[in-house]
């Protein structure tokens, strides 16, 4: 059967959860050819919790509370208030927009090239993390915030929960101790962090996401993260059990790249075999190499067994399933009996990716499927998993230039 993807709208959270995942689908090096995304995202949801793959800067974070807290003591001001949440929201944001492009830091504005007519809002892309770091109080998806906007906002004036005196008769949409944001904002505004902000931001990293490399890096790590995740110098010192994990992710990685690799391969052959085109016989060169360089990294060693890897997935929300479970270990076992110089020519791994690309995509397989053989882009997902590496580095990044400043 061909595999599909259906929206059943249940729920604001259904939806918010639907659009993360439509939102992958378009990142460029989340290409999931072999059906291991889900792993790949519970390693990166440990590792790094609250961090996305299509999050840019740190500061959004607190631009988005920063902007709803307006609105919210606009409400406060007036039970008169009629205002659309969701529509002033969203002005706010495209105006943050050009605030951001006036600055001399532009790198990582969401909206830089669509403007007004933007689809993915910054509060969208950032409000997981919100509400994981705790910085949006209530454990709710964004739609329900708008959908129960005038309910859940205190028109009882806001206080600061280190004034004396204080009691709080509702409880509080944002956390008490956000700070307030710059004078002119969201007209004068840069992704810099004032100290007090990157000092309020670690705080809710080490309280909510305690015991993970994210939290160690953000009390332990510095302004020049390694562009690899492999290299880091401060992740690779971290204490157990994050150092256990760190080796889990970082073995599973390195096992499964060759995957790609080979698919990609196969891909070559094929394109070939129906062109007969000199430009595909290079290609077919270039990934036999890839695959025997990989294949001489992995013999050096000790043989996968993903042990490991089942049990912390166990303990986790997502279950892997059991094709995922035999395809990877199916994979490690036939990898154990083969010479390096064999792995590109074995018919039964050519033959594994060959199902497993069947299994997931049906008749769209490029591998059954010349129309779709003529989309491939001659590199498919290939590449080591980083568990959003790229990106939460920029976050630390700011976080720790902010705590410098």
């Amino acid at each position: 059967m061909e595999p599909t993807l259906t929206w059943l709208d249940f729920t604001s959270s259904d939806r918010d959860r639907m659009r993360r995942v439509l939102d992958l689908l378009k990142e460029q090096g989340t290409v999931d050819e072999m059906g291991l995304g889900n792993i790949r995202d519970a390693l990166s949801d440990a590792l790094f919790p609250g961090t996305s793959s299509i999050q840019t800067r740190l500061r959004y974070m607190l631009f988005v509370p920063w902007i709803y807290r307006r609105l919210d003591r606009r409400l406060e001001a007036s039970d008169l208030w009629d205002g659309d949440v969701a529509n002033d929201a969203r002005k706010a944001e495209v105006k943050l927009i050009g605030s951001l492009q006036d600055g001399d830091d532009t790198g990582g504005i969401i909206g830089a090239r669509s403007g007004a007519s933007l689809q993915r809002l910054p509060s969208s892309v950032y409000w997981s993390g919100l509400v994981r770091w705790g910085i949006f109080t209530r454990p709710r998806s964004q739609s329900s915030y708008h959908a129960h906007f005038t309910e859940w906002t205190a028109r009882d004036g806001i206080g600061r929960a280190d004034d004396p005196g204080v009691v709080f008769s509702r409880e509080q949409n944002w956390h008490p101790r956000l700070p307030d944001p710059p004078s002119g904002f969201p007209r004068k505004v840069t992704f810099a962090l004032r100290r007090s902000e990157a000092e309020f931001l670690q705080g809710r990293i080490m309280e909510r996401c305690p015991g993970t490399l994210l939290a160690w890096l953000a009390v332990n790590g510095s302004d020049a993260p390694a562009k690899a995740l492999w290299q880091d110098p401060d992740a690779r010192r971290a204490p157990q059990p994050i150092a256990a994990l760190f080796a889990i992710a970082e073995r599973f990685s390195r096992h499964v790249e060759g995957m790609p690799l080979l698919y990609n391969l196969l891909l070559a052959k094929r394109c070939r075999e129906r062109e007969q085109q000199d430009e595909r016989g290079k290609l077919v060169d270039h990934y036999r190499e890839a695959i025997a360089q990989w294949a001489q990294r992995e013999a050096e060693e000790e043989p996968y067994d993903p042990e490991a890897l089942w049990q912390f997935l166990d303990a986790q929300p997502m279950q892997p399933r059991p094709a995922q479970r035999h395809f990877v270990e199916r994979w490690a076992e036939r990898i154990r009996k083969l010479d390096t110089r064999a792995v590109a020519d074995d018919r039964a791994l050519q033959q594994l990716v060959a199902d497993r690309e069947r299994v997931l995509k049906g008749k769209r397989a490029r591998l059954v499927n010349d129309a779709r053989l003529l989309e491939w882009n001659a590199g498919t997902g290939v590449g080591r998993m980083d568990f959003r590496w790229a990106r939460v580095r920029t976050l630390l990044q700011d976080l720790h230039r902010g705590l410098a400043g």
